[in-house]
């Protein structure tokens, strides 16, 4: 009697559950814009096929040749490494560092999307999401579907929302560019996510990456003749909507508020601008106490309290991805998550000019975000930016598992 299964019949099980993985990404995609608890439950299932599919082996192959990948798993051991240190409760710490495991998704997902065929099912899970999002959004307006005002209409929070349309503008409007099969219907899909994030859900954040990614598809697609033509039309339209539409109310209260905060009054309220500005100052001069190594992993909210304990707001968040980092880990932190950013530049430019497109709207997304927020560390932007890293990086390292097959 036959107890261990043949070398075929242990190939042909490993390339089942590889198959099984990529359907569970398409499900995670879908479930990053829906459900919480089942992406949390579809990344312990994606965990567990990358070990019993044996795709762990081609880890050493994919860091070779992918330095985002590489990245992603020095920022992670620098949290590891943050847990030594600092004044965090364990407790603390141990929850901030699961916050950034998405870091190491990178790599495992990379594993899965060896081939075009997988990163394909991935890509419509993409679309089909966003269709989804954009849809409910569209309901709640016009009486469907309640949602709460102060989010506005959107399934997610007005930020979450507003980013991940955002992209997903960009990525219509380069199928429109492309002028293939329904190139049309990414147009009018690229018009209802611009109406969406300008005059509906008002996302300031969501507002200045469309305004940010219009500009790199310019440098991406256009000459520089119709460039240099389209940067004056893009400013006359923000300058028409910023004086003349009452969609507008948010930017310039957003204007107002930056002007009143330089010059504060004693009795003035603090606006979410002003906020985030008190919790950078304080954040920079956590920075300045220890500037190599940081605080510590998870040290943000309990040395926050001890330097602005004078102040009625305290915080545990900073709203600002680099701060957040330089905090708990130093320039050494910090300077490893430029790199990171960095890594995602210059990988880009070795990829297929469709993933290359992509991949830097997607960091330029990044960009914008940490600026304003914590996307690595927040759930829904961390997973989804972990995923569409993996996405559209995962093409470069796509002949390792070939090499494994044929070894």
């Amino acid at each position: 009697m036959r107890i261990f299964p043949t070398k075929n019949e242990a190939h042909q099980l490993q390339v089942r559950l590889s198959e099984y993985g990529n359907i569970c990404i398409a499900l995670l995609i879908g479930a990053i814009y829906f459900s919480t608890s089942l992406t949390t439950i579809l990344s312990i299932v994606l965990g567990l096929l990358w070990i019993f599919s044996a795709k762990f082996l081609e880890l050493p192959g994919i860091l070779k040749k992918n330095s985002v990948a590489v990245w992603s798993l020095l920022l992670f051991s620098c949290f590891i490494i943050g847990l030594c240190y600092g004044s965090a409760p364990y407790g603390e710490s141990i929850s901030m560092l699961s916050k950034y495991r998405k870091l190491i998704f990178i790599p495992v997902l990379c594993s899965f999307l060896t081939t075009e065929r997988y990163r394909s099912w991935a890509w419509l899970a993409f679309v089909i999401a966003s269709l989804l999002s954009l849809l409910i959004s569209y309901l709640m307006v016009i009486g469907l579907l309640d949602y709460n005002v102060l989010s506005g209409p959107s399934f997610k929070s007005r930020i979450t929302h507003s980013i991940l349309i955002a992209f997903f503008a960009f990525f219509c409007a380069h199928k429109v560019y492309d002028g293939k099969l329904y190139a049309k219907l990414y147009l009018v899909l690229f018009m209802l996510c611009v109406y969406n994030l300008f005059f509906m859900v008002e996302g300031r954040t969501g507002q200045l990456i469309a305004v940010s990614l219009v500009l790199l598809f310019g440098v991406q697609r256009f000459t520089k003749r119709m460039l240099l033509l389209t940067v004056p039309v893009i400013a006359i339209m923000l300058a028409l909507f910023l004086n003349y539409s009452d969609k507008a109310t948010r930017i310039n209260e957003g204007v107002v508020n930056i002007q009143s905060d330089l010059h504060p009054d004693a009795k003035q309220t603090p606006s979410s601008m002003g906020q985030r500005y008190m919790f950078w100052k304080y954040s920079l001069k956590l920075i300045a106490e220890k500037p190599l190594f940081g605080h510590g992993t998870g040290s943000f909210a309990n040395e926050y309290q001890r330097v602005a304990s004078n102040e009625l707001m305290l915080s545990k968040n900073p709203h600002n991805e680099f701060i957040m980092i330089g905090v708990q880990l130093g320039l050494l932190g910090l300077l490893i998550y430029i790199g990171f950013l960095a890594s995602q530049y210059y990988q880009s430019r070795k990829l297929p000019d469709k993933e290359k497109w992509l991949a830097q709207g997607l960091m330029l997304t990044l960009i914008v975000t940490s600026l304003f927020n914590t996307p690595i560390m927040d759930y829904t932007e961390g997973h989804w930016f972990a995923v569409m890293i993996a996405l559209c990086f995962a093409a470069i390292q796509a002949d390792v598992s070939v090499e494994k097959c044929n070894a």
